[in-house]
């Protein structure tokens, strides 16, 4: 690894710190500035609660210590491996995580993947086959898909194929390791919710970056040999323009996890997604500051990697000042 090359990744990972942290403030804050806490969810409705009793419960739960105070104890203990223990479970909030995380993970994978197959078909289809309806197609595709939020595809894709047509069943979660056929057919509906949402805005990159490759003199130049069409967008074209594609993966990702969250909840999926709604009705400090900062991490690694390849694969951006001869 060359010196620019070193300095580039020092840079991207000095920016991905500071927006940990900056996150981490940012949750533990905005939760506590929220009305309600644990204890007023706990004693719900009741009345007749006595102030003194309720001020006790405040201060077993370290809710009457300064915000300071509170956010260096939970600092500390992630640095520990301690993420501390639900209000109300009384579970470790690691051990729930644990338990979460698989099925969410099945489902971004699956969506993702989808959603990369449908932005490819989509966004070079109109390209090789220069057809207009379909370029119209596409981009009615992608203003609906950018527009309609996760649940709106979910409760459709149910309505229709669950409902109406009886194909695919609304079933509940089942590991693939205990059952892989039933474990598919309850992915499918909501891999294909996902993907439709994560598509859109893959295929608007994409297509505006194989617009402008397209007008490229090394395009025109393989036109001009009489190379078939679809051997200059394949060969030619997609590689060139999957470069600049490339940052709106890690933007994809972050859509991935927001998307999560709304999809599982529609589908009754147990993933991260429904721990945390589950939570925030709750006011579950412990799981949800937990939760979104490790879905935070997440997504600021996945835009670490990108930036590092796109480092990689591009030399100008290691450069840290032009130099003129």
């Amino acid at each position: 690894m060359d010196a620019g090359m070193t300095r580039y990744v020092l840079r991207r990972l000095g920016a991905s710190v500071l927006m940990l942290v900056l996150v981490s403030i940012l949750i533990f804050v905005v939760l506590r500035l929220l009305p309600g806490d644990p204890t007023i969810t706990k004693v719900g409705a009741a009345q007749g609660i006595d102030p003194r009793a309720l001020a006790e419960l405040r201060g077993e739960l370290g809710l009457n210590d300064p915000i300071p105070v509170q956010y260096w104890h939970w600092v500390a203990g992630l640095f520990s491996g301690d993420l501390g223990r639900s209000y109300f479970s009384q579970f470790d909030v690691d051990v729930l995580i644990g338990q979460r995380i698989g099925p969410t993970l099945e489902l971004s994978f699956a969506g993702l993947v989808l959603a990369v197959i449908l932005a490819l078909v989509l966004a070079v289809a109109p390209t090789v086959l220069r057809s207009k309806w379909l370029g119209r197609f596409v981009g009615g595709y992608t203003t609906l898909g950018m527009a309609a939020p996760p649940f709106v595809f979910g409760i459709v894709l149910i309505a229709l194929f669950t409902v109406k047509l009886g194909i695919v069943g609304n079933k509940d979660y089942v590991a693939p390791t205990t059952d892989f056929f039933g474990n598919l057919a309850a992915l499918a509906l909501p891999a294909i919710t996902l993907g439709i949402c994560l598509s859109a805005p893959l295929i608007r990159y994409l297509r505006a970056s194989l617009s402008e490759v397209e007008g490229s003199q090394h395009v025109r130049t393989a036109v001009g040999k009489g190379i078939r069409r679809r051997a200059v967008v394949l060969r030619h074209v997609l590689p060139n323009a999957l470069l600049p594609a490339l940052t709106s993966l890690g933007i994809t990702v972050g859509a991935v996890l927001s998307g999560a969250v709304v999809v599982e909840y529609v589908f009754r999926w147990p993933g991260l997604g429904s721990l945390i709604v589950d939570s925030v009705y709750k006011r579950d400090y412990a799981v949800i500051q937990s939760t979104v900062l490790l879905l935070a991490a997440i997504f600021v690694l996945v835009n670490l990697i990108v930036d590092i390849l796109y480092g990689v694969l591009d030399p100008r951006l290691r450069v840290g000042e032009v130099t003129t001869a």
